[in-house]
């Protein structure tokens, strides 16, 4: 699959094939202009997502496959990566920590992030096979965050581009044994820093579930107490959660989320169609917005441009096509 979105809603849609309950907020303002590759690489999958706005993205992993992740630029300084809440101090890869459950990645505007998802079985096994030792076991127990040094790390990242170019050719099984090798050998390096793997702060768990609860309850309108109630989680947790993670308060959490879906329906005619949604009006509404002139000042402080001016465009001959 190789496709682009304009919208957190789009990129959920197309992540259910690898993650079936992403929850995707955009943190930045401006449109979203985004991509999601996903490849067979014979015995393992290669994912690659790029994004122009800082996203917070959080799902539920499989049981069974190990998922590595791998920044294929670095980051800004100013603007690190934070895997399950914890900044990414240098240059690395993430998400490996065999414990792990869930995810909850912060990624800057700009990242372009290649994910490799293998069995642990096969792992294990290619593990013995280029005789790795104890302190990758380790490393896939205890820590979710691993440096990488140089030369391995730009090795890394161009064995993964090169994959990814060549999606769409037979894959080259000793092009894959090279790239599970430079993963392997970079656990191996006794010279990286490591990141420990531990459990979230209560109030980082209730801004999470919270987000996830407005993404599949973007129609419902309940008051912090209800929803304090509907979470078993303080207020005081959902409040301060919410401001550290996402820099805004519950109430501001929900509408985002209701923007980005109401831009959603803006850029697809067919879909508004679909649901006999006809007009801004018409759909701001259905998305729980009362005010159309509120709405409207939101909508572009957020996106740029006011919602007429994107179904318009939306409705142009190839208006709705992201960017190249």
């Amino acid at each position: 699959m190789d496709a682009r979105f304009q919208s957190c809603a789009d990129l959920q849609s197309l992540s259910q094939p690898v993650s079936p309950n992403l929850s995707a907020l955009q943190l930045s303002e401006g449109p979203l202009e985004g991509r999601l590759r996903i490849i067979s690489c014979g015995f393992f999958r290669l994912n690659q997502l790029e994004i122009n706005q800082t996203l917070f993205l959080s799902g539920t992993r499989r049981p069974r496959p190990c998922t590595i992740a791998i920044p294929l630029s670095d980051p800004p300084a100013t603007d690190p990566i934070r895997a399950q809440g914890v900044c990414m101090p240098w240059p690395g890869m993430m998400g490996y920590n065999d414990q792990l459950h869930d995810f909850d990645l912060r990624l800057p505007a700009g990242t372009s992030l290649a994910t490799v998802t293998i069995s642990r079985d096969h792992l294990l096994e290619r593990h013995s096979q280029h005789g790795a030792g104890q302190l990758t076991l380790d490393r896939w127990r205890d820590t979710n965050q691993l440096e990488l040094h140089e030369p391995l790390r730009s090795e890394l990242r161009a064995r993964l581009r090169h994959l990814i170019e060549q999606h769409d050719q037979a894959t080259d099984p000793r092009e894959v044994d090279e790239l599970i090798g430079c993963l392997l050998g970079a656990f191996e390096d006794v010279e990286v820093d490591s990141m420990t793997f531990g459990q979230r702060e209560a109030r980082h768990e209730a801004a999470i579930e919270l987000l996830h609860w407005f993404s599949c309850h973007s129609d419902q309108n309940l008051t912090m107490d209800e929803l304090s109630a509907v979470l078993y989680q303080s207020r005081t947790s959902l409040f301060k959660g919410c401001q550290e993670h996402f820099g805004q308060t519950p109430q501001n959490l929900q509408r985002s989320i209701r923007l980005d879906l109401v831009r959603q329906l803006l850029l697809d005619p067919n879909r508004c169609d679909g649901i006999h949604l006809q007009g801004v009006g018409a759909i701001a509404a259905h998305l729980g917005f009362t005010s159309r002139s509120h709405f409207a000042r939101r909508y572009r402080k957020q996106y740029g441009e006011l919602p007429q001016e994107t179904l318009q465009r939306s409705k142009a001959p190839g208006g709705s096509d992201p960017l190249p």
